[in-house]
């Protein structure tokens, strides 16, 4: 892993990157008394992890090491202070490592499916936690609290079958969750045509008082993607990610009104940003970044204005893919 520091706008610019070629991931588990970064680093055959503390003198560093071994291919999200990694290969798990105990698990239960499941985000909503499945068509919904033995971990299934493409499996793919309503976004891609979008993205609503669709919401773009990140909400309104077809500035980051449950269009455009989005985070209605991929394959670091979709500069531009992943921190910095 290496921390690059890369220039001051706005903001203390920092990057986490793995030293590979493969998968990054950040989130901030708040340790009690510590502003600290979860790094996960994977290149599809191994997977570890790295941290990043705050200390007085700025940032210590306690790097990957092979104890800290992790499924090659997994995401993790950072909910209450705990880190839930999610293992993607084979039928895909869930584990839960203690910041408050260096990381140490507390608990790791499997889904119960035979086969590829490919989980690709969690959600928890009161006492329920909730998985989108990439490979299946229906969202599962766990106990957050397992027994030892994980029996009832699975505690029902959602059946989004309805709401596919022709090829009958929507790719679910990015949640969020706004009172006791569940945000869920459907890529809806065509399998047999290289996972180019068949249909418009839709964000379904679930009351979780019932486990059930209650509404879908079209989107004015398709194929909702970001790379880590789930559907972000703030302020009554949902931010969705869209990446369209791969190589095409047809996508963008779109609002949705979660009152009235309609899109108000793009907040800004790929080609406002010039290129396919991988990535974004927001600071205010003034200064947002995103991470786009051009035609050539290299990555930039834009920032631009959330108000009216003004592009405002790039930060810092590299090849090959070099940067995946954009998260805000606790004090203001941007990693």
């Amino acid at each position: 892993m290496q921390i690059r520091g890369l220039a001051q706008v706005a903001l203390a610019l920092i990057l986490g990157a793995c030293a590979c070629g493969g998968g990054r991931d950040l989130a901030f588990p708040g340790v009690p008394g510590q502003a600290s970064v979860f790094v996960l680093a994977g290149d599809f055959v191994t997977g570890s992890f790295a941290t990043i503390a705050r200390s007085d003198g700025g940032w210590i560093v306690d790097p990957a090491r092979p104890e800290r071994v992790l499924a090659p291919d997994t995401t993790v999200r950072v909910i209450d202070g705990l880190v839930y990694v999610l293992e993607r290969s084979g039928p895909g798990d869930i584990q839960v490592l203690d910041p408050a105990l260096g990381f140490a698990p507390r608990w790791q239960c499997g889904f119960g499916i035979e086969g590829f499941a490919n989980p690709h985000d969690l959600a928890l909503v009161g006492r329920k936690g909730y998985v989108t499945l990439y490979e299946r068509a229906e969202l599962l919904v766990i106990d957050p609290s397992p027994a030892p033995d994980c029996g009832g971990f699975v505690r029902g299934r959602i059946d989004l079958r309805p709401f596919a493409d022709a090829d009958g499996i929507p790719e679910m793919d990015l949640m969020a969750s706004f009172d006791r309503l569940l945000y869920v976004a459907l890529q809806r891609l065509d399998r047999a045509n290289f996972f180019l979008p068949a249909a418009p993205g839709l964000v379904l609503v679930i009351d979780t008082g019932l486990d059930a669709v209650v509404n879908a919401i079209p989107l004015s773009g398709t194929n909702p993607f970001a790379a880590t990140k789930g559907l972000v909400v703030a302020d009554g309104v949902l931010l969705v990610p869209e990446v369209g077809e791969f190589g095409v500035l047809d996508g963008g980051i779109e609002r949705v009104d979660l009152f009235s449950e309609r899109t108000a269009g793009f907040v800004v455009t790929e080609a406002e940003l010039g290129g396919d989005i991988v990535d974004f985070a927001l600071v205010s209605e003034e200064l947002g970044y995103a991470i786009v991929s051009d035609a050539d394959f290299a990555t930039s670091l834009i920032a631009f204005r959330p108000a009216d979709g003004r592009r405002l500069g790039t930060v810092v531009r590299a090849p090959g893919f070099a940067y995946f992943d954009i998260e805000l921190g606790p004090g203001g910095e941007l990693f």
